[in-house]
C-alpha cells in the first residue's frame, strides 16, 4: 500500500467500481472536512463508478457514553484550559466554514460506539454512507445529537433502516464485535488516526488531504487496476 504523491494523470473508465474504504469516526472534525474534500475529488476525477465503504475506527473507545461539551473532552485528553480548547474549536470552525460546511462549537461529545453499531446495521441495508453523511453534517452543524437514541433511530429510519431494527440494536449488543474487529483491522494496517482512505486496496491517503491529493489517489488506483 502506497501513499499517493505522484501528479494526477487521466485514466480510462474501466467500468469496474473504484472501492474507497473510508476509515472514520463521527466525532472527528478532520473526518468531516476530509469527507467533503473526498466527495469533491470523486465528482471531478472518478472517471467511472465509485463505491464508498465506511470502516469503523473509534479514536477513543474508552470515552464515557454520557455527553459532555467538546472543550471538556479536549482538556481531559490533551490538558490545557477550556479557553485553549475553545480557540482550537474556533480554528476548526473557520476551516470548515471556508469549505462551505456548517460548524457549531456548541455540540455534545460522547462515546461513538453505538453510532458505529448503527452504521453497521445501515451497511447491511446498503445505506450506511448516506446515513453517515446526514449524521455527520447534522452533528457538526449543531442540529442533531447522535448520542440520543431517538435521534439515531430517526436518522436511520430516514435513510431506510426500519426503526424497530435500530431500537433492537441499541437495546442489545448487535455488531459490537464487528466494530471492535474493524478497528483492530485498521490498526493492523498501521492506522493510528482518521480519516484514512484506501483506494482499491492499493493506495492510501492518511489524514484530510486536499482535493487534489484524493484525486491523485483515485487516478493512481484506477491506473493500477486497468
Amino acid at each position: 500500500m502506497t501513499m499517493s504523491t505522484a501528479p494526477e494523470s487521466p485514466t480510462p473508465d474501466t467500468g469496474s467500481p473504484l472501492v474507497i474504504e473510508w476509515w472514520t469516526d463521527l466525532g472527528c472534525p478532520w473526518c468531516y472536512i476530509g469527507k467533503h474534500r473526498l466527495e469533491q475529488a470523486v465528482t471531478t476525477a472518478a472517471a467511472g463508478p465509485v463505491e464508498v465503504v465506511l470502516r469503523s475506527f473509534q479514536l477513543d473507545p474508552d470515552m464515557a457514553s454520557t455527553p459532555v461539551s467538546v472543550p471538556e473532552v479536549f482538556v481531559a485528553k490533551h490538558g490545557g484550559t477550556a479557553e485553549h480548547a475553545r480557540r482550537m474549536e474556533a480554528q476548526m470552525a473557520a476551516l470548515a466554514r471556508a469549505e462551505g460546511l456548517p460548524y457549531s462549537v456548541d455540540r455534545p461529545a460522547a462515546n461513538t460506539f453505538d453510532v458505529h453499531r448503527a452504521l453497521h446495521l445501515a451497511r447491511a441495508h446498503g445505506v450506511a454512507t448516506p446515513m453517515f453523511s446526514t449524521l455527520q453534517r447534522g452533528y457538526f452543524a449543531g442540529e442533531l445529537n447522535p448520542f440520543d437514541d431517538d435521534v439515531l433511530v430517526q436518522v436511520a429510519a430516514d435513510a431506510g433502516v426500519p426503526a424497530e431494527e435500530t431500537r433492537a440494536l441499541l437495546s442489545g449488543d448487535a455488531y459490537a464485535q464487528a466494530v471492535r474487529d474493524e478497528r483492530a483491522a485498521g490498526r493492523a494496517l498501521g492506522i493510528t488516526g482518521v480519516p484514512f482512505a484506501v483506494f482499491n486496496g492499493t493506495h492510501a491517503v492518511a489524514g484530510a488531504t486536499h482535493v487534489q491529493g484524493y484525486a491523485t489517489a483515485i487516478a493512481q488506483a484506477r491506473g493500477a487496476s486497468a
